[in-house]
């Protein structure tokens, strides 16, 4: 899940995403294409079936979404799942045979959306009712020159330290506030609870790791934007052997050689690292926000034993610091399949969701709402943990904007095969290719 968007923005900013109802549901606005190719115009179809690529992690409230949607169209949406920990690398190489679905829930970052040549394969959506309501999300989450080409329904995905409140509790232990805290918790927890891993890594599922070793660490260097500017701008380089990026990936080699993590970290997934953390077989897990679904999932939906059991933290460098971006969990795109009905059945379902269907969204998902005019919902403990730790000054993750690292290689520190400064060296790279490539 990860990595980057297109404007500079702060937390206090992001934060106007604050709540509702998007007043239309049906498709409006102007082209350059002719009114009988234009999918933002014309009336959609019936009985025809969607074929929407989504994130087998979605919450009930989004496939409860795509229900309602077909009994509002009278259309027919079908599902292909996608496994969470392989998510970004399974679209895209299904994207590169040519395949294309009709609805594409998808990272809004920039990123990720030019890995896709978004501007080429995507419907502009930039007239449609809900951006003005999305305010400034809408200006960088599926966005690229002004442009909007994805809703985003889903409170972006906060990252932070998900920890065990009774496994912490028995070690005497409050939640850690920053990576010295990880470390020294990471001793008292073998000393007092031996058997539990003090902080699991999933190594399995490709992205995990880079949340301790750089998303994490570097949130409180990242207010306004500053370390993307410094790396944007040339002043500094991820690779600089006293930097912010080389030191994140240091204080994770070290929590790594200090024994504080799980045996199978390198093998391990996103998925067991939650039924851990909710068994009590490990202390901390840092992950991202969008993990609250699997959660309640293996708690079978109790989310009062959730509660009880989990909590959220925002931890930096030095200070408790949380970081944020755009999730994939309810981001749609409509990409350009050359079939108008289709397309126009596709943006239907975009003004659905952001119009007639978003009040039910917004009361079942019990988080955020991302368009304005809607009250905050009752939510969940563990989702008001992590709107607090949100609220309380979060920064953008510093990959969001920077072209060509969407892949940071805390695995192959994770797993020896690197040392931290020969990582950064490979990321500082792969940035400057990505970086002319774009014409930066």
């Amino acid at each position: 899940m990860n990595r980057r968007i297109s404007r500079t923005v702060s937390a206090a900013a992001a934060l106007a995403v604050a709540a509702a109802v998007a007043a239309c549901s049906s498709g409006g606005g102007t082209s350059s294409q002719s009114a009988s190719d234009n999918p933002l115009t014309g009336t959609a179809p019936k009985g025809v079936t969607l074929t929407l690529w989504h994130n087998a992690a979605d919450p009930k409230a989004v496939t409860d979404l795509y229900k309602a949607y077909e009994k509002y169209s009278g259309n027919t949406i079908s599902l292909v799942d996608i496994p969470p920990g392989s998510f970004p690398d399974t679209v895209q190489s299904k994207w590169a045979t040519g395949a294309r679905p009709d609805i594409l829930e998808w990272h809004g970052n920039l990123t990720d959306f030019l890995a896709l040549n978004g501007t080429q394969n995507m419907v502009d959506l930039t007239s449609l009712p809900f951006v003005k309501k999305e305010g400034s999300l809408a200006q960088f989450s599926g966005s690229d020159n002004g442009k909007t080409y994805a809703v985003t329904l889903g409170f972006p995905g906060v990252s932070g330290i998900f920890y065990n409140k009774q496994v912490l509790a028995k070690a005497g232990l409050q939640p850690p506030k920053s990576y010295a805290d990880l470390a020294a918790d990471c001793t008292t927890l073998k000393a007092k609870v031996p058997g539990v891993s003090p902080i699991f890594q999933a190594g399995g599922s490709g992205f995990p790791p880079q949340i301790l070793s750089s998303w994490n660490y570097l949130a409180e260097y990242n207010k306004n934007g500053a370390y993307d500017d410094s790396i944007l701008s040339k002043k500094a380089t991820l690779n600089a052997a006293n930097g912010p990026f080389v030191a994140g990936l240091t204080a994770y080699q070290s929590l790594k050689n200090s024994g504080c993590f799980n045996k199978d970290a390198t093998t391990a997934t996103w998925e067991q690292s939650m039924k851990d953390l909710l068994a009590g077989t490990t202390a901390m897990v840092p992950q991202i926000s969008d993990s609250v679904a699997l959660l309640d999932g293996d708690a079978n939906g109790d989310t009062a034993k959730v509660d009880a059991t989990i909590g959220f933290v925002g931890v930096s460098a030095t200070s408790p610091v949380a970081d944020f971006q755009p999730t994939p969990l309810g981001t749609f795109y409509v990409p350009k399949t050359g079939n108008t009905d289709k397309e126009r059945a596709a943006v239907q379902f975009i003004n659905f969701a952001t119009g007639a269907g978003y009040a039910n969204y917004v009361k079942e998902a019990g988080t955020v709402p991302t368009l304005s005019g809607a009250t905050l919902p009752a939510m969940q403990g563990l989702w008001q943990d992590i709107y607090n730790a949100y609220k309380a000054g979060a920064t953008l993750t510093f990959t969001s904007r920077i072209p060509g690292i969407g892949d940071i290689p805390a695995g192959e520190v994770l797993a020896g095969q690197l040392s931290p400064q020969a990582g950064a060296d490979k990321l500082q790279t792969e940035y400057l290719q990505a970086a002319a490539a774009a014409g930066q």
